[in-house]
């Protein structure tokens, strides 16, 4: 009987404990709250809604509207880049670039400054990734945002569509960007102009080293009831990306600088 009593007492001076400190905490919290809330009255200048972070917010995570609160905040107190309440909607479904510290303002070297493709993949939709290469892919000319028709061969030899209207999410081209840039470097220096890349001259041994280079894969928005279908004919053998025409539409939701 002692023991259990000694136990409830115990547990009762925790749970005063924990009160206690929970109190003091809120009272901390309202009392920083009023002094933040005075110093703005009080202020002359020009005043500024913006976005702070509730929590702290780590490296990649998506920007979602329960993750801020929007404060008034002296102008010249602000740092560079801060982003404006009002424009919330810019930024929402973006990721952070940097942790964001709980209380600290929401500015644009903290946030990508586009939405990632695979966070805008629609409901009904799933990403996969295809093996191909620049013939059986335009070339390699690929861009974020065209839409394109998939063509494979069917068992009777004929090649039929598979699917159509497919958004292209991402592809390697950056090799395929490279071989231009190095070309028209190439160009310049025929002409008696030198252009430098990466801090040395380009040639055409460079331009002839990228140029090798291939497109070998590409992710692409597939419906989720020709995932199968599509995956069969890649594993059976090559896949067609076609580009019908006026099928392109540009990805350029960029923050304004």
């Amino acid at each position: 009987m002692k023991q259990n009593r000694k136990l409830i007492a115990s547990m009762g001076a925790g749970l005063i404990g924990a009160l206690c400190a929970g109190l003091f905490l809120f009272s901390y919290a309202q009392s920083a709250s009023n002094a933040r809330a005075e110093a703005i009255e009080q202020f002359d200048g020009e005043l500024q809604q913006v976005l702070v972070a509730r929590e702290q917010i780590d490296v990649g995570t998506v920007l979602t509207s329960h993750l801020f609160e929007q404060q008034l905040w002296p102008q010249i107190y602000l740092p560079e880049g801060a982003i404006a309440a009002q424009d919330y909607e810019r930024i929402e479904g973006h990721r952070t670039s940097a942790v964001i510290l709980a209380g600290e303002v929401a500015t644009k070297a903290r946030i990508f400054d586009q939405a990632l493709p695979l966070d805008r993949l629609a409901e009904g939709m799933t990403a996969v990734t295809l093996s191909t290469d620049n013939v059986h892919a335009l070339g390699g000319e690929l861009v974020r945002g065209m839409h394109l028709s998939l063509m494979a061969a069917v068992p009777n030899g004929r090649v039929e569509e598979l699917a159509h209207s497919i958004e292209v999410l991402s592809a390697n081209t950056s090799a395929v960007q490279m071989g231009r840039e190095n070309a028209a470097a190439s160009d310049d220096v025929s002409d008696g102009r030198t252009t430098l890349i990466g801090g040395s001259a380009s040639s055409g041994t460079n331009r002839m080293q990228s140029g090798n280079e291939s497109i070998t894969w590409v992710t692409l928005a597939i419906p989720d009831a020709q995932v199968e279908q599509v995956l069969t004919a890649a594993r059976a053998g090559a896949i067609h990306l076609v580009l019908p025409a006026a099928a392109f539409t540009a990805d350029d939701t960029e923050l304004d600088e």
